[in-house]
């Protein structure tokens, strides 16, 4: 049986950032040299073969700092958001209510663009 700290660990295993510095990802600020920073760690994210594992973590757990799949912690906030809002509308179109708004409904899977 696979678990989750199974599936973190394999996919963990291959992420190109497992040899960068990890202070890398965790800018102190969004401006002046934390911009940059985190531009540096989109940067290891764009190459990585599995960032939308690394995405799908971060949405899933929530409220995780740092940039994790190549989006920093505001850019998951307005994805949750977006989704969140995409569901609605969904679901008044089929004449239902929204589904709960929940992080574990906002990381069922990253979206194809990421």
């Amino acid at each position: 049986m696979t678990t989750t700290a199974d599936h973190l660990a394999e996919w963990w295993s291959l992420a190109a950032c497992r040899h960068v510095n990890p202070d890398l990802f965790f800018p102190a600020s969004v401006t002046g040299p934390g911009r940059a920073q985190a531009a540096g760690a989109k940067a290891v994210c764009a190459r990585c073969p599995v960032r939308r594992d690394c995405l799908r973590y971060a949405l899933a757990a929530g409220s995780v700092q740092g940039v994790w799949g190549g989006m920093s912690e505001e850019e998951r906030r307005l994805l949750r958001q977006r989704e969140a809002k995409a569901r609605v509308r969904a679901a008044r179109r089929l004449g239902r209510r929204a589904p709960a708004s929940s992080a574990a409904a906002a990381s069922s899977a990253a979206p194809a663009d990421v």
